[in-house]
């Protein structure tokens, strides 16, 4: 019963290191059919794994690791969402970590004692030291990382992820060598475990870096590409707005055949006809000018979409016209900024369709600077790290890029800017020099 119970808590510790490990550098599962709660079994379902190893006989020490490597991956793909390769690698590499830190240990021990002579206790103690450093080790890979590696995409075709396999090999054959117990060898096998561990490290660090860059890459991707989509919808709206540009220029006809109308008597016909040709301008057109066509363009359009989800918009807006912003960057940063909050005032009005939600929106170029601010009111507190938003949406990797974006044309022309949440109602402000 006690070696059953020791058991138990040593294969949760390395139960919670297991988890701590794959959901710092992957994503949990989520679509679990009809059986939810088994997304809160992983770390039972670790625990019984490290329990089916701890329990079973002990294979041949070369499948050792191919045993914890397998029981690990077979949990990680169950538990977790990526790519079998992937999982392949990111398994190989925990059980690198985990063996290293075995091994140094094992060898440390090995100075002060005869290791083929130990006896029971102090092989217990060793175990469970490997198992306390694992973890901790663990918890502040999680800690470092959590925030900088997320849904990271399959692994690219790149010789380093063939590393930890060449390290786990070296690694084995090490430690099946039975030297003699000599003052001279125990040194070798000091120096040696001190060049696998500084070996580890490296190889560590150059598998974050790589994971990383990959994430960043993808990010960029991404967000070029919905900058692209950005661009083509405002073309798009262009091309109508110059549409209605020269239905304004023959607008002068119309007021013509309005003054006939009334010529004739006919004022019935002629006041039906101004209200028609009235909406229909207001519709099509838009009743904002800011003397600026791309921000009259997104500004309308915006305030169209708004005003069809029952939004309210409200306006503080002057002469634009001095405005200098490439229309790209002025794509990027309205309608990120204005999608956001009519997202936001949807959610509440999905809730509470008597809520009455209002988009605040200000933009003033005045005393050789742009001040721009949106304020929009939120169903949640939104939580704010480093002037940044964390996304809280489902997959992290193809949303929150908007305020990343955001924040690369404020920093391009040399602008500033504060996020807030405060009583229930977000902002963004921001100033631009000129």
């Amino acid at each position: 019963m006690e070696t059953i119970l020791r058991c138990l808590i040593l294969s949760l510790m390395s139960a919670t290191s297991c988890q701590l490990f794959f959901e710092t550098v992957v994503p949990r599962r989520k679509n679990w059919g009809k059986c939810p709660w088994l997304a809160y079994t992983a770390i039972p379902g670790f625990t019984a794994g490290g329990m089916f190893i701890a329990l079973t006989p002990i294979p041949p020490y070369i499948l050792q690791p191919v045993r914890l490597i397998l029981v690990t991956a077979v949990l990680a793909q169950i538990y977790f969402q990526m790519h079998f390769a992937k999982n392949i690698f990111l398994s190989v590499l925990y059980c690198v970590i985990y063996w290293s830190i075995s091994t140094a240990v094992m060898t440390a021990f090995h100075f002060f004692a005869d290791f083929k002579a130990m006896d029971e206790p102090l092989r217990q103690t060793i175990e469970n030291l490997t198992e306390a450093v694992v973890l901790l080790l663990m918890m502040v890979f999680h800690y470092r990382y959590k925030n900088r590696i997320r849904r990271l995409e399959a692994l690219h075709g790149n010789t380093l992820r063939f590393l930890p396999f060449l390290y786990l090999i070296l690694l084995t054959a090490f430690n099946m060598l039975s030297p003699e117990e000599t003052t001279a060898n125990k040194y070798a096998a000091l120096a040696t475990v001190s060049s696998f561990a500084a070996l580890g490290i490296f190889l560590f660090y150059l598998t974050m870096r790589m994971l990383e860059k990959e994430a960043a890459l993808h990010r960029l991707q991404l967000s070029t590409e919905r900058a692209r989509s950005q661009m083509d919808m405002f073309h798009a709206m262009q091309q109508h707005y110059d549409q209605q540009r020269h239905f304004l220029h023959d607008y002068k006809n119309q007021l013509n055949c309005i003054q006939g109308l009334i010529e004739c008597g006919q004022t019935a016909e002629a006041s039906a006809y101004i209200a028609r040709m009235t909406g229909t301008i207001r519709t099509a057109f838009g009743d904002i000018n800011t003397n600026h066509t791309t921000v009259n363009i997104i500004l309308n359009q915006k305030y169209q979409t708004a005003r069809d989800w029952g939004i309210t918009m409200t306006f503080v807006i002057n002469d634009l016209s001095g405005l200098t912003m490439p229309e790209e960057d002025l794509v990027t940063l309205l309608t990120n900024l204005l999608d956001n909050a009519i997202e936001a005032c949807e959610q509440i009005n999905r809730e509470n369709p008597a809520a009455g939600t209002v988009i605040q929106f200000k933009m003033i170029l005045e005393e050789n600077q742009l001040i721009l601010s949106v304020r929009n009111p939120v169903l949640h507190p939104v939580p704010i790290r480093d002037n940044t938003v964390p996304t809280s949406k489902a997959d992290p990797a193809h949303h929150g890029i908007g305020l990343s974006n955001v924040d690369l044309v404020v920093r391009r022309y040399n602008g500033t800017h504060v996020l807030k949440c405060e009583d229930g109602w977000f902002s963004f402000s921001a100033i631009f020099p000129s």
